[in-house]
């Protein structure tokens, strides 16, 4: 997991861009969010859990330089059944004629869990075109793991109100020979400012893959039954200066 996959989710996007681009050469930024459900990749790896990430960005020349941490928990009656997760980001960001690009690697790390941490490298490329095409890979030099993901859709305007409808669909290969898994999904997201440099966000989505990998029932602490689809909910509060 790491911030960009979660806490830069629709409704983050949306509330970062504006704000960034108004902000000085040296920002800072943190997401406070919660979800009924966390998806990743087109499998759950959370049922309610608190979202939490930080970080700082520096323009250098004609590129953004950007650290961050970021930090779920799981909460309710079947945290035990998830694991705790805290990553430590650094990438770079920079923009060219037609398309945006963010190139991250993401020390993923587990506190009190059995799973050892690995370093993942992430890249996404998205186009300046209608729905903004964006094309997100990834590859965990550890596990070996790795994965595409597309993902595109509209954004207008309501008042003070930013919508959003995305899109996403994407595969994942498993370092360990196990089943590759490919998904899809959408997500609806809304998101206004409440001060200058804070701005809320909501959203829904629903989530398919042609492998069980969403939680179904549970006993004992553990998924005893999975599906091939979910849903989830969040909330957000995004800050940058």
């Amino acid at each position: 997991m790491t911030l960009a996959r979660t806490l830069l989710s629709a409704t983050t996007l949306m509330a970062a861009g504006p704000l960034a681009a108004e902000a000085s050469e040296k920002r800072i930024f943190m997401d406070i969010g919660a979800v009924s459900a966390l998806h990743d990749r087109g499998e759950q790896i959370g049922r309610q859990t608190l979202e939490f990430g930080a970080g700082i960005e520096i323009d250098v020349q004609e590129a953004t330089v950007y650290g961050a941490f970021y930090r779920l928990l799981p909460v309710g009656d079947q945290r035990a059944a998830f694991e705790d997760e805290a990553d430590f980001i650094l990438g770079v960001a920079w923009g060219g004629h037609g398309y945006s690009a963010d190139v991250s690697a993401n020390w993923l790390t587990y506190p009190g869990e059995d799973a050892d941490s690995s370093l993942e490298v992430v890249g996404a490329v998205t186009l300046e075109a209608p729905f903004a095409p964006t094309l997100i890979g990834f590859y965990d030099t550890d596990l070996k793991d790795w994965g595409l993901e597309f993902a595109a859709g509209p954004e207008w305007a309501l008042g003070d109100w930013t919508l959003s409808a995305i899109g996403r669909a994407g595969f994942v290969q498993p370092g360990d020979d196990s089943a590759h898994r490919s998904y899809a999904g959408i997500e609806l997201a809304a998101a206004r400012p409440v001060s200058e440099f804070v701005e809320f966000g909501f959203f829904a989505r629903a989530d398919t893959a042609d492998e069980a990998s969403f939680a179904h029932r549970f006993g004992n602490g553990e998924v005893t039954s999975f599906r091939n689809s979910g849903i989830a909910a969040g909330i957000s509060l995004a800050f940058i200066r």
